[in-house]
């Protein structure tokens, strides 16, 4: 159902993280396909601001600019909140005058509250950071909280042609015969208790490929001395591309995939709002915060178990059992299933 309304500017807060930026992205489709009476304006940081602009849902994006072009964990040095705050009153003065009628501020930290008051919008809704809920629910309740309707996430996004083109062509110079299916791995867990291991993602990919698909491998120079590990155990059944796209190319090279197994991580979280099939290995990160609704997703996560959703970085037990009692058979049959039942 398509809402009729006068024309009305709205505009979205989200300056990071990458996975937090992508599941935003279904719920900002669905008010473009059902009040097409609003025009979608998108402030972020340079870090997301290319994968926000390859969707083509809004008619402008905008960067924060100094102090935000690198992660939130540099947050505490007091230079860096000086640099943040001059950017974010020199932003929000300058977003001003497109005389905003909504603000809907999914950060909801002091740096996007100065940017939303600046903007003097006729009405915003604020992002609840500490619901006990997923965090597309709670996307989705600040968007209803504005006086929208019934929104839900639509994950049927328009891909622009040059950006499947490119995707294609990324993939086809890294070795992609173009034929098979590409099913994706991400084995870019940040800690231990965050990491499947090399060692179930060489087993996993061998089970894939023997099924007759490629493997594909991508991710951020972080992960490239795993990826040249399994390049040189799987060779040319393996393209790597781990550390040499960008985030405005990723939404490219996804649409010409299949299937997605990962760790924790913004890619899970892009292909998930690109409603590609995934399983998404959790360990020891909270399950009720991360694993999103929809029924392309599996999320195998330790909230069944007693010291499950720890959020530590070490294992008390010293073997993060609630990541390795998954076996690769067990996950290669659940994404097989998965990808039957939703492509």
């Amino acid at each position: 159902m398509k809402y009729s309304e006068p024309i009305q500017k709205i505009l979205i807060i989200r300056l990071h993280a990458v996975g937090d930026t992508a599941i935003s992205i279904p719920a900002c489709n669905f008010i473009k396909r059902n009040y097409p009476g609003y025009e979608q304006h998108f402030l972020t940081t340079a870090i997301t601001s290319g994968l926000v602009g390859s969707f083509g849902i809004f008619s402008k994006v905008f960067d924060m600019g100094p102090g935000f072009e690198n992660s939130e964990t540099e947050y505490n040095r007091l230079s860096k909140k000086f640099k943040r705050l001059v950017s974010s009153v020199k932003t929000g003065l300058k977003l001003r005058k497109n005389k905003y009628d909504i603000v809907i501020d999914l950060q909801n930290n002091k740096f996007s509250r100065v940017v939303r008051k600046l903007t003097a919008a006729k009405r915003h809704s604020e992002f609840e950071k500490y619901a006990e809920k997923s965090h597309s629910e709670r996307v989705i309740d600040t968007f209803n909280s504005a006086g929208f309707k019934n929104v839900t996430n639509d994950f049927s996004l328009d891909m622009q042609e040059q950006q499947l083109n490119s995707g294609r062509d990324i993939l086809l110079n890294n070795g992609w015969d173009g034929i098979k299916k590409v099913i994706l791995i991400n084995p870019a867990g940040l800690y231990e208790t965050r990491k499947w291991g090399i060692e179930n993602y060489l087993k996993l990919s061998q089970l894939i490929i023997n099924n007759g698909y490629t493997v594909l491998i991508s991710g951020t120079e972080k992960i490239k001395n795993i990826s040249t590990e399994l390049k040189s155990r799987l060779g040319k059944n393996l393209i790597d591309i781990a550390g040499i796209t960008t985030l405005r190319e990723i939404s490219g090279i996804l649409s010409h995939t299949s299937g997605i197994v990962s760790d924790d991580s913004g890619l899970f979280h892009i292909a998930w709002a690109m409603g590609i099939p995934g399983v998404l290995l959790l360990g020891a990160t909270r399950s009720d915060w991360t694993c999103q609704p929809g029924e392309h997703t599996i999320c195998l996560n330790s909230s069944d178990l007693e010291c499950g959703n720890c959020m530590k970085n070490i294992c008390k037990w010293g073997d993060t059992r609630c990541l390795k009692r998954y076996k690769p058979e067990e996950v290669n049959g659940k994404l097989i299933g998965l990808m039957n039942r939703i492509n």
